[in-house]
């Protein structure tokens, strides 16, 4: 490679305007996510029924309103990475403060953040979008939820043992579209960003391990190399001090994540009967896979959410049946990392801040 083909290649992976670089993580989330994939024509349908039958059958039973989606859109992994890929920024954009550097090649590393947080941005989306059948699978908010969007080849790999398919589709959809519900509550976001915003000022990212991507470019396969001759994306993030906000970020996810798993199976445990079937061998599959997270923020483990299912089933029975709209209503009713895995102690807490169900 002469030095004008190298420098070309990193003017155009720097130069890009934002706080992420969303040319390269782009590039990165086609390139894990695969090739395109043809989509039946009846999915659009089916999958559009059974969001209308979950959202009627949640309104039911959920402590807080159920906005309809616009749409519904089945997609392949490749086309769910593209839509959904600036949807994770919040996730990943606070990160770009975590490349640090001391000395001459401090302002070089600064500039590199926009990259760095476009590669974390590309890396979660197009893993994601190999494994989850829809958003709620990963466990985390999308900034704006907008059409359900599903990725059909993932859920059509979904297959449990004498379960039929369309049980199986209605499941996904419910998950779905609780887990919607609870992303678009007015205050969750910004009380995820405060909790993102924590874990990436204790996290560092240790510019000495960056030297690699400087000379890959923006030929995805070349970063990839460039990350595991580094030992990994997770060994470019980290610290010691970044352990206790990443629990408390993970509770809050396992919270959430808990209470819709908890409310699509109260809304369709009638007409699903093998609701808790299917959970069961999804979550083993998420197990086995050994899926980890590629950045910093990644996908809930399969614990968290089990722990978060638990917690909330403990508020109503402390509380009663309305007890789960005052806890979704106050973001300072939200269990600690400690909390979730202890309910007593969480109502002791909020008992002496004048909990009123």
């Amino acid at each position: 490679m002469s030095d004008d083909d190298l420098f070309s290649q990193l003017f155009e992976l720097f130069n890009q305007p934002g706080p992420i670089n969303w040319k390269l993580g782009l590039e990165v989330a086609r390139h894990l996510s695969g090739d395109r994939e043809p989509i039946e024509p009846w999915a659009a349908d089916e999958f559009r029924e059974l969001a209308r039958l979950a959202e009627y059958r949640l309104e039911g039973v959920a402590p807080f309103r159920i906005q309809a989606a616009p749409d519904v859109l089945p997609l392949d992994r490749r086309g769910w990475a593209e839509k959904n890929l600036e949807s994770y920024g919040t996730l990943v954009e606070p990160f770009g403060a975590s490349v640090g550097g001391d000395g001459p090649a401090a302002p070089l590393f600064a500039q590199m953040a926009p990259a760095i947080v476009g590669l974390q941005a590309g890396s979660l989306v197009g893993s994601l979008a190999t494994w989850v059948v829809a958003g709620f699978d990963s466990g985390l908010p999308p900034d704006h939820p907008g059409e359900i969007s599903l990725i059909v080849p993932n859920i059509e790999a979904l297959q449990v043992s004498g379960v039929d398919r369309r049980e199986v589709h209605l499941w996904v959809v419910a998950n779905e579209v609780a887990f919607r519900a609870l992303s678009q509550l007015p205050w969750l976001h910004d009380h995820l960003g405060d909790l993102v915003g924590a874990y990436a000022e204790a996290a560092q990212i240790d510019p000495t391990k960056l030297s690699g991507l400087m000379t890959a470019g923006t030929d995805p396969s070349s970063i990839e190399r460039a990350i595991e001759e580094a030992g990994g994306i997770d060994s470019l993030i980290g610290g010691e001090e970044a352990e206790a906000p990443k629990a408390e970020l993970e509770a809050f996810l396992g919270a959430v994540t808990g209470c819709a798993r908890l409310l699509a199976r109260r809304a369709i445990a009638e007409i699903a009967p093998n609701f808790d079937r299917i959970t069961s061998e999804r979550d083993a599959s998420r197990r086995d896979s050994g899926v980890q997270p590629p950045i910093g923020v990644g996908p809930v483990p399969v614990e968290m959410t089990i722990l978060g299912v638990e917690f909330n089933e403990e508020v109503e029975r402390r509380y009663g049946d309305d007890a789960l709209q005052s806890l979704w209503a106050d973001p300072s009713r939200m269990p600690t990392a400690s909390e979730l895995r202890d309910p007593t102690a969480w109502a002791a807490r909020v008992l002496l801040d004048g909990w009123s169900p």
